[in-house]
């Protein structure tokens, strides 16, 4: 069908050709730009996984550029950290050089001073001009920053290589010492304590011995004195409101401080009311004392404690503060330690205790004194008379017969017992008070039925008497006291004697006016001291000599008897020559034998070291004969020591002889034998020689002579040689080889133990099991590294926080925790470098460690410093290669992987491209030439019209 309105044709080849065109264009537009994805439009998700891909591969290209920048900042401090090694290498062989004192001049020696002066000046010069862009790296700006919690004073050194920070900025690092280092410890008792030396002895007694029985007598006074039952009353003041009980409690922190606390009668806490007060603590490091207010509203009372205060210095504090002391009562209470910031809080605790206020009967028991003017039955007529006045008296009116007693205003019933007791304790006595906190009251609480009036006294009539006994050792000593007589007579002064007359063998006692017996056993107990004893009387009253005698010519004083002699001992003394221990235990023995002459003795030791004497078995032998026999041995001497009896001892009627065992003896002290010992300890080993008789001082000396070199020091611990190492911890030996020790030497066997090690700290670091070496605990974890060293043995737990500093390095793409290393670099100024030992400052002239004052100390400190730069080297070397150089392959392989997905998805493939191209330009070349034979078609239809 021919048309030409409507070209058909026309408008499909114009159609196929607009696609062909925009096929060409986007062929062209990937072949120019040899990019697949050119618009959203051509792969929307490629698209979007593309430009992720970029943004991982721009970041890991930032973490490469970083990575080598710490590499670089790294490079440089080891860089100077390697100059700081050579320098202290140069120190090191200086001080040794100048240890050599009998070779080297003190010219030489100051030069050498000299060198080390500026090598220390050089090592300053470094620590402050080693930067990296304008950064210092080793002047300390780089160390991380902690703040100090408790314990924390006993840290010695903190190094702090390692720590992640996180989100918060900050970790708090808890360290808890489950054990303590320890030293090594090795100790031996066989070495005797150097003294004189003391000779053992033994004895050999003949006949029994037997104490005298002193001659003594009873001495009856009858009927010659009245003690009176004295006249009582008791003082009641009826029914009356006693003081309450208050509330206490017991303030105890956490150091060791204690403060009793006890709420003030009359406060607002008073009795039971006082029990719900609570105890609030707050610790202040700055407060100058401490102080506390209460809380009335809420019943609490808060308390502001200081800081390093013993109890006895917060009791004091507490109780000079005006605004709680009214109120309660503060005592120290066994202080022990000293308060700290970890007592804030410990105690919530309330005081306890109080009771309400009770009716009671007040009052107390008024007696007579016995021997005072109210005596026995006399006081029966007292009267007692209570008024009211300005102070609190007590006055007895003997013409009266009357006990007046003025009461002050608010005294106590306690106040008012007092006043009798001391004003008028003659003649009454006031005891058994009862609630005597209780205050008098003359309106409410006079006695009932006053004036009162003693009553119940009695008079009695009773004898009494003394024991008189004759005193060993003097004039009526045994038998010979058994007719000593007594004889009376009455004094005219108030003064009692007594007086022995020898001749007559009879006592004198002139008894003074007005006298009790208690002067009569005074007189004798005095005057006769050396020869008699007067005791207790036998009857009558407990209180002897409490009644006035008044008629001495009543005394019945008997004769003193029943007195004995002394059965008397013969006695031998042996004594061994040696002054030793070698004769204690030795025992001597005496034999009867038939074979030894009537009269004769002979003496003989024994294998065991014993001594046998032997006597006849009949007639007398002289006990200086055995004397003499036992003095003929080797090793021993005998002398009478004692020669209270016959001298003489006769075989089976006499009591056998009685010997005693050598004792006492002891040795001059120090070694029992000759001594070789190989000594070996954490630093080296040494062989000492000591020779019979060294004491523990002498190889005290010696040992602590070479400690530098054996690591191994002594003590003397209370005669004991104790060894130590000098190191802590598993690095502290202590080895004792007994090379040789001669016969009846006690030094090795006494030996616990013969070898020991010392034990090293075992603690944890925020919950993680630390590596531990002495008194140094490490742990090094992703998120945290360090290294810490407590005093000495410390078991005190630490706590402190690491608020910042350190040098942050970003090492991944993603700026996150994990993706960070902060590393810790201290400081190389001399003085902080150094350890236990000393700074390295101190090796400078006018320096306790410098050559000339110490170069032993000196090399100590120099190779304690050697060690932490080169460990700082081999962190700092460590973290370069394991951290810095493996990140920054894995971020290479990693970034060129991410190239590789990131071209697979966006770049264009060239060969598909280029044909996408040839096929789009011929089917353009098609279309355009179709789309002109299409365009011919309406003219052909006018060829129908010619």
């Amino acid at each position: 069908m021919t048309r030409i309105n409507t070209n058909v044709g026309s408008l499909i080849a114009q159609t196929r050709l607009n696609k062909t065109n925009s096929e060409l264009q986007t062929s062209l537009t990937r072949l120019s730009t040899g990019l697949r994805i050119n618009t959203g439009k051509d792969d929307p998700a490629g698209l979007i996984a593309s430009e992720a891909l970029r943004s991982d591969i721009t970041s890991i290209n930032k973490a490469l550029t970083n990575t080598q920048r710490a590499n670089q900042i790294i490079a440089t401090a080891d860089s100077a950290l390697g100059q700081v090694s050579s320098l202290l290498n140069d120190i090191r062989g200086l001080v040794t050089e100048a240890a050599n004192k009998g070779a080297l001049s003190d010219e030489e020696i100051a030069a050498n001073q000299l060198q080390v002066d500026s090598s220390l000046e050089a090592i300053n010069r470094i620590a402050q001009t080693t930067t990296f862009q304008g950064r210092r790296l080793l002047d300390g700006s780089l160390d991380f920053v902690t703040k100090q919690g408790t314990g924390y004073n006993t840290v010695t050194d903190l190094k702090i290589d390692a720590a992640n920070l996180g989100a918060t900025g900050s970790v708090a690092v808890s360290v808890e010492i489950q054990s303590a280092a320890t030293k090594a410890t090795a100790s031996t008792t066989g070495i005797p304590a150097t003294t004189t030396g003391v000779n053992a002895t033994g004895t050999l007694s003949f006949a029994a011995s037997a104490p005298a029985v002193e001659a003594s007598g009873s001495i009856a006074l009858a009927n010659s004195f009245t003690v009176g039952a004295s006249a009582t009353a008791a003082i009641t003041f009826g029914a009356a409101t006693t003081p309450n009980a208050e509330a206490s409690g017991t303030l105890d922190l956490t150091g060791g401080v204690k403060v009793d606390i006890a709420a003030l009668d009359g406060t607002v806490v008073d009795g039971t009311v006082g029990n719900n007060v609570a105890i609030s603590v707050t610790t202040s490091s700055s407060a100058t004392v401490s102080s506390g207010s209460y809380d009335a509203t809420n019943n609490v009372l808060n308390l502001v404690v200081k800081e390093g205060q013993t109890g006895a210095q917060l009791q004091t504090d507490l109780a000079a503060d005006a605004d709680i002391a009214a109120l309660f009562a503060f005592t120290a209470n066994a202080a022990v330690g000293t308060t700290a910031a970890g007592d804030a809080g410990t105690y919530f605790s309330e005081l306890s205790g109080g009771t309400d206020s009770v009716s009671a009967s007040t009052g107390f028991q008024l007696t007579a004194v016995d021997g005072g003017k109210a005596d026995g039955a006399v006081g029966n007529s007292t009267k007692v008379f209570f008024t009211t006045g300005a102070t609190t008296a007590a006055t007895y009116d003997e013409v009266a017969n009357r006990l007046d007693v003025t009461v002050a205003a608010g005294a106590t019933i306690a106040n008012i017992a007092t006043a009798i007791n001391t004003q008028v304790g003659t003649e009454f006595s006031a005891t058994g008070t009862v609630n005597g906190t209780y205050k008098y009251s003359a309106t409410n609480n006079t006695p009932a039925g006053t004036p009162l009036a003693l009553a119940g006294g009695t008079n009695i009539t009773a004898a009494s008497s003394f024991t008189l006994e004759a005193k060993n050792g003097g004039r009526a000593d045994g038998t010979k006291g058994n007719a000593t007589r007594l004889n009376f007579a009455a004094g005219t002064t108030s003064t009692t004697t007594a007086t022995y007359d020898a001749a007559n063998d009879r006592i004198d006692i002139v008894v003074g006016t007005n006298a009790r017996v208690n002067d009569i056993l005074s007189a004798i107990n005095t005057d006769l001291a050396d020869d008699f004893i007067a005791r207790a009387p036998l009857a009558g009253t407990s209180f002897f000599g409490s009644a006035d005698i008044n008629t001495p010519t009543t005394f019945n004083a008997s004769t003193l008897s029943g007195g004995t002699n002394v059965i008397a001992d013969d006695v031998i003394t042996v004594t061994a020559d040696d002054k030793s221990t070698a004769a204690n235990t030795k025992t001597i023995s005496v034999i009867e034998d038939n074979a030894i002459a009537v009269g004769a003795a002979t003496a003989s030791i024994t294998t065991a070291g014993n001594i046998e004497v032997r006597i006849s078995n009949s007639g007398n032998v002289n006990i200086s004969t055995i004397a003499g026999a036992i003095n003929n041995l080797d090793g021993f001497s005998a002398t009478v020591s004692a020669n209270a009896g016959d001298g003489i001892y006769t075989v089976g009627t006499d009591t056998d002889p009685v010997a005693t065992a050598f004792a006492n003896g002891a040795s001059a002290g120090g070694l029992i034998a000759d001594l070789v010992i190989k000594l070996t300890g954490g630093t080296g080993s040494e062989v000492l020689q000591f020779k019979k008789g060294a004491s523990v001082d002498n190889i005290v000396s010696s040992i602590n002579l070479i400690k530098d070199a054996t690591g191994v020091e002594a003590v003397n611990d209370v005669g004991a040689l104790k060894l130590t190492s000098t190191a802590y911890g598993s690095k502290g030996l202590v080895d004792v080889e007994v090379i040789s020790e001669g016969a009846g030497g006690t030094f090795g066997s006494q030996l616990v133990p013969s070898r020991a090690i010392g034990k090293d700290i075992v603690a944890t670091v925020n919950g993680i099991t630390a590596t531990g070496e002495g008194n140094t605990l490490a742990i090094n974890t992703a998120t945290l590294d360090l290294s810490l060293t407590v005093a000495d043995g410390s078991s005190t737990a630490v706590n402190f926080t690491i608020t910042g500093g350190g040098a942050q390095f970003q090492l991944g793409p993603d700026v996150v925790s994990n993706q960070q290393a902060r590393l810790g670099i201290g400081s190389l100024n001399t003085a902080k470098l150094g350890g236990s030992s000393g700074r390295l400052y101190e090796l400078a002239s006018g320096g306790l460690k410098n050559l000339t004052a110490n170069p032993t100390d000196a090399a100590r400190v120099v190779d304690e410093v050697i060690n932490k730069v080169t460990t700082l080297r081999g962190r700092l070397g460590a973290f370069q290669r394991t951290t810095l150089e493996s990140n920054q392959v894995a971020l290479s392989d990693t970034v060129a992987n991410l190239y590789e997905a990131e071209s697979s998805i966006r770049d264009a493939d060239f060969a598909k491209e280029s044909a996408s191209l040839t096929r789009a330009q011929i089917l353009v070349q098609s279309g355009t030439s179709v789309l002109g034979i299409a365009n011919q078609n309406p003219q052909n239809v006018l060829s129908l019209w010619r």
